[in-house]
């Protein structure tokens, strides 16, 4: 277990980003808090606003501010605390959790996809088709044509409609006759 510090000298001054604060025993510690911790670190954001700053009511939240990536690493030859060692398997954890999530995202999205690209593009391409197919002017006589047996229930339907008719100009005949009769 070979532990990773950032390269370079960078300045330990109070003002600047990489001032490192000193523990309980006087000894500065590596992520910028008096906890030595770099959970508490990435979570705090390294220095901790004032409690009013936290979150102002109608605010938007609170941001985790994160450093600056170090533009090298390099190996040292102290081991890791148990502190570190856990603090390590926990952002491992949440790493692997976060690409779990990932992949389950881009695993629902190619359906997504697919069906956006291919298949709307193919319902589309094919509805284009069949009106260009069912529009060609030498079939539109063909297609305006009435099928035979619409046609034939049509002429039933126009003589019944003739018969009935017929029928009640007689019963309204019959009935004005005994209307009339009844009253001489």
């Amino acid at each position: 277990g070979n532990r990773i510090s950032t390269g370079g000298n960078p300045p330990e001054t109070p003002g600047s980003s990489y001032y490192a604060p000193e523990d309980e025993e006087g000894n500065a510690t590596p992520y910028g808090d008096a906890n030595g911790g770099i959970m508490n670190f990435i979570f705090r954001g390294g220095k901790t606003p004032p409690p009013e700053k936290l979150h102002q009511p109608g605010g938007p939240p609170t941001v985790v501010h994160l450093p600056q990536v170090p533009p090298t690493m390099k190996q040292t030859d102290f081991p890791a605390t148990d502190r570190e060692i856990t603090e390590m398997q926990v952002i491992k954890s949440l790493i692997e959790s976060y690409f779990r999530v990932v992949r389950k995202t881009f695993i629902d999205m190619v359906p997504k996809t697919i069906m956006y690209f291919l298949v709307n593009h193919v319902k589309d391409a094919m509805q284009n088709e069949l009106v260009s197919e069912l529009y060609r002017e030498n079939e539109i006589m063909g297609l305006m044509k009435e099928a035979d047996d619409v046609a034939q229930k049509r002429s039933t339907c126009t003589e019944m409609k003739d018969l009935l008719t017929k029928a009640l100009e007689i019963v309204n005949e019959v009935r004005d006759y005994n209307t009339f009769s009844h009253n001489e």
